[in-house]
């Protein structure tokens, strides 16, 4: 055996593994790892869907790897200084969050291969279903077309985690069974992954079911709903990625998929921020018409989004009524988000005690590796600089009445030990907790009491989600006041209101309808506090898309978005022409683009909160260009790939030469 076996066709040598299924929960028979029983192995459907299942688990189990790398590098978090392990992971998120890798165990931290592992499944599948379906008589046509929309969609997802992750990486659509099949292949430009990605998936859009036969099922398998979230979320990428670069617009030849082999794709980047909208628009509509059929149409919530005149956003709503007097606040929409296979929930990894299947994302006694949650083993808390700068503009203890804060970033906690100071997160608990108030029924005291789990589903897109991919699309187009809309709606149902006057936030517009036609003018009345446009920026447009990144930080906190935000934000203000630097790899004289350093230096500026002038100055120095906000490559991937995969030029140090 070689001493560096390249860690991607490793991933892409995984025996092929099937599973006998009485539901999509169960995973039995394993078969061998040989080339004659792969011959006979795809006989009928079931070994099809055996193999689709076995894509999904794989994912599960890369779950760290993605909740890390789209929020560790982030404002959101600071090293928890109680911390009470002795196996150096603190001062090892550190060197990562710092840009500094001094030792081959972060290096782990960046390694692909288990995502390349479910892309692999994918494509077994996408591979062998055309002749599963010449063999299996009761195999339909139309059964396929849905299968294949969904791992088209599911293999799109994992190649969109990679492209945020790492910027360039290494594309391919072939399976490979055994060594002789392995190519080695160098990486592909973030753009050109990205436009196939997007005609992948416009490829079989709506061919997808809408819904299973279980919640479970419909929430954790992709589905119609899934597929326009993702092409929603993969074009407001796009429209990014190119604005930044000043590509106003472009052109695609399509090659990867036969019947379309040789076509020309022609778009702008107004024209992607538009299709970000419709596909949220669509992935909404689908998302209420699949509740529907599915018996869960909010029957017994409350939608907080009517008086906005927004259409398909049935936002669960908490109760704070009367808690003044003594009512204790009901947080429903926390139970039902966080507690699995909600109607608000779009697409999530499932996890379960019945199958002996955990993240450790909660740390634990069980699980020291969990950076976010709970415990003595918590390696991360929220950092309080972040979250205190969103709120520096309203009204003293208004942070305190957002009650996302209670379960997201929260220091009143019922039975806390001593040592554990700051501010955790513990939103990964199934939608359990208990809240004691206190004697004054004010919001700012609170304890909460969490229950931390690490069977909890790990959510990928939701409702809130869309609402706000689509209000920053919004933003990106002049239409702030628009997207403010879906803010102020998200915002409103989590402040609790310990006045028991009227609820000072986002307060409804007397005029709008759901109608065609409603109008879409802001009144001074309907803001968000801490979130509205601040009057000291000459930009008003900027001032909305902030305000829309603002509250993507306080909604999804822990949830591994942020820094992914972030990156996108840096790259859209990219763009400038003082910057006459070029970009390290993609510089060309037809395409002259920019370093990226300027939109650089404007997401550290402008959104991380969290750190002082001197971390930003430091922060920018380090980053150098827009390949400091990607990862490194894991050094073994460079070590075994033949000279055809190169380090990150950010990165590149003489331990990964």
């Amino acid at each position: 055996m070689k001493t560096h076996n390249n860690p991607i066709k490793m991933a892409l040598l995984l025996g092929l593994a099937a599973w006998t299924m009485s539901s999509c929960q169960d995973w039995l028979t394993i078969y061998p790892q040989t080339q004659v029983v792969e011959e006979n192995f795809w006989e009928d459907k079931k070994d099809l869907e055996g193999v689709r299942y076995a894509a999904y688990q794989q994912m599960c189990n890369t779950l760290n790897s993605l909740a890390m790398w789209g929020d560790l590098r982030s404002d959101s978090y600071q090293l928890n200084g109680a911390d009470q392990t002795d196996n150096g992971i603190p001062e090892l998120y550190q060197e990562i969050r710092d840009g500094r890798i001094e030792r081959d165990s972060a290096n782990a931290y960046f390694d692909w291969s288990g995502i390349y592992r479910t892309i692999n499944y994918c494509n077994k599948v996408l591979q062998h279903g055309p002749e599963v379906l010449e063999r299996d008589k009761q195999f339909t046509a139309s059964e396929w077309l849905q299968m294949k929309a969904e791992v088209v969609g599911l293999r799109a997802l994992n190649y969109f985690y990679l492209l945020r992750a790492f910027k360039d990486i290494p594309y391919s659509t072939k399976v490979v069974n055994n060594d002789t099949e392995v190519s080695f292949f160098g990486a592909t430009n973030q753009l050109v992954v990205l436009d196939s990605l997007i005609a992948d998936v416009e490829s079989v859009k709506g061919q997808a079911r809408n819904r299973f036969s279980s919640i479970q099922d419909t929430k954790s398998i992709i589905t119609n709903p899934a597929l326009y979230a993702l092409l929603s979320d993969m074009y407001l990428w796009r429209a990014s990625l190119h604005q930044g670069r000043g590509i106003t617009s472009d052109e695609v030849v399509i090659n990867n998929i036969p019947s379309q082999a040789g076509t020309t794709v022609s778009h702008t980047v107004e024209g992607d921020y538009q299709k970000a909208i419709d596909y949220a628009d669509l992935a909404l509509e689908t998302l209420v018409t699949q509740n529907q059929r599915n018996g869960r149409a909010f029957e017994d919530a409350e939608s907080e989004t009517i008086d906005f005149g927004l259409t398909n956003c049935n936002l669960y709503k908490n109760s704070f009524d009367n808690f003044a007097n003594g009512n204790t606040p009901d947080l429903a929409a926390f139970v039902e988000i966080f507690g699995g296979s909600s109607e608000e929930c779009i697409f999530e990894l499932p996890f379960s005690q019945s199958e002996k299947r955990e993240h450790n994302l909660n740390g634990g006694s069980n699980n020291p590796g969990g950076p976010w949650g709970y415990s003595n083993y918590t390696h991360l808390t929220v950092n309080d600089g972040a979250i205190s700068q969103i709120y520096s503009s309203a009204p003293a203890g208004d942070r305190y009445r957002d009650s996302r804060m209670w379960f997201s970033a929260w220091n009143l906690i019922v039975g806390a030990p001593q040592a554990l100071s700051g501010l955790f997160c513990f939103k990964w608990s199934n939608g359990s907790y208990a809240l004691s108030v206190p004697s004054s029924n004010t919001c700012d005291e609170i304890r909460i009491l969490p229950s931390a789990s690490t069977q909890s589903n790990w959510i990928i897109y939701r409702l809130s989600d869309v609402m706000l991919q689509k209000a920053e699309a919004l933003t990106a187009l002049g239409r702030g006041a628009e997207a403010m809309r879906y803010v102020n709606a998200i915002h409103r149902r989590w402040y609790c209101n310990d006045k028991n006057g009227a609820n000072p936030i986002a307060q409804p517009i007397e005029d709008v309808t759901q109608a065609e036609g409603a109008k879409f003018a802001v009144a001074n009345d309907v803001k968000c506090l801490g979130n509205a446009p601040n009057p000291g920026k000459a930009d008003e447009k900027l001032n909305y898309e902030i305000a829309v990144l603002n509250e993507r930080q306080l909604e999804f906190l822990g949830e591994g978005k942020r820094w992914f935000d972030l990156v996108r934000f840096a790259e859209r203000h990219a763009n400038d022409e003082s910057d006459a630097s070029k970009d390290p790899r993609e510089w060309t004289e037809d395409k002259p683009i920019n370093s990226g350093l300027n939109g650089v230096r404007f997401m550290v500026n402008e959104l991380m909160y969290g750190f002082n002038n001197e971390k930003r100055k430091a922060m920018i120095t380090r980053f150098k260009n827009r390949y400091g906000l990607y990862n490194l490559i894991y050094y073994k991937e460079i070590q075994a790939a033949h000279g055809l995969l190169e380090q990150n030029p950010v990165w590149n140090k003489s331990l990964y030469d």
